[in-house]
């Protein structure tokens, strides 16, 4: 049984779990025009039946798999994606150049992809932009690009709901990710700035936390700190001058091996190189050759 949350017009469609990987929470505008925002796989297992109406607009806040598995269901709708996205719902090759993971692991990932996450092809896009309002008749949603996660990556707000829609920035206590080669760990910091400067009085996340409606500026300022306290582990991992393959293997973003998630070395990877480079940067680490350590 769906299990659905109303904000007015607004309609929060939660999966199994609060949306658990690889289930999510979407949404549905029901109004003179009906939108779907990030069909889960559970929106797909239940056939897009979870609304009475007929979707017109459909809406991806990033390439994610698990953001667009209920796409399929609706082949002939136009795309509505960040730009700096869209070429990753064009082609699968170029969806897992962006996640950035080794030959082993695609071809591990693709019949994944293809069979679970029902990828296909799209070529019909229509860009979403920072401060794009779109007027559903009675309900207003601004679009707010929020890249880090993704170079692309988009929140959508309901300014008269006052809900915002986070998409993977889920607020977990894991923290944000920030894995993939078109993340920016410095664009992270500021979107989730941006973020908890708005103060929307309800927070929906794809993932975990679902609808938070109490507590919104220290569940932000919490996850944002998780990115504070990784930079911390690393630099005192690099008392000791290491290569970028023991910083991989000290698990600083998974915190400990998972040996059934086949990604876990591609985002580790991904994301200390980020820190990385940030700390040479800002003159607290340095490099020679394959080595790192902390400046005195």
């Amino acid at each position: 049984m769906t299990e659905v949350r109303s904000f007015g017009r607004v309609k929060v469609i939660l999966g199994p779990k609060n949306g658990k990987y690889p289930y999510g929470n979407s949404i549905v505008v029901e109004d003179d025009t009906t939108a779907l925002i990030d069909p889960s796989l559970w929106v797909f297992e239940s056939n897009g039946k979870v609304t009475e109406r007929n979707i017109d607009l459909l809406f991806n806040s990033h390439y994610h798999e698990d953001h667009g598995v209920g796409n399929c269901l609706f082949p002939d709708h136009p795309l509505h994606i960040h730009p700096l996205d869209a070429p990753a719902m064009r082609s699968l090759d170029t969806i897992l150049e962006y996640y950035g993971m080794d030959e082993a692991t695609n071809a591990a990932w693709t019949p994944i992809m293809v069979e679970k996450f029902r990828y296909q092809p799209r070529d019909r896009f229509v860009d979403l932009h920072d401060g794009q309002v779109f007027d559903f008749g009675h309900t207003k949603m601004r679009v707010i690009h929020t890249p880090g996660h993704t170079g692309g990556h988009c929140c959508f707000f309901f300014e008269q709901e006052e809900l915002l829609f986070l998409a993977d920035w889920d607020m977990t206590r894991f923290g944000p990710m920030y894995g993939d080669v078109t993340s920016d760990l410095m664009a992270t910091i500021a979107s989730l700035e941006q973020i908890r400067a708005l103060q929307a009085k309800v927070l929906v996340s794809f993932h975990h936390v679902g609808i938070c409606e109490d507590g919104q500026d220290a569940l932000v300022t919490r996850y944002l700190d998780i990115v504070y306290e990784r930079e911390r582990l690393l630099l005192d991992f690099l008392a000791t001058p290491r290569t970028l393959e023991e910083v991989i293997k000290k698990r600083i973003i998974y915190r400990k091996d998972y040996p059934d998630v086949m990604w876990v070395d591609a985002v580790e990877k991904n994301s200390m190189l980020l820190h990385l480079r940030k700390l040479i940067e800002e003159g607290r680490v340095a490099q020679e050759e394959e080595h790192y350590w902390r400046c005195p």
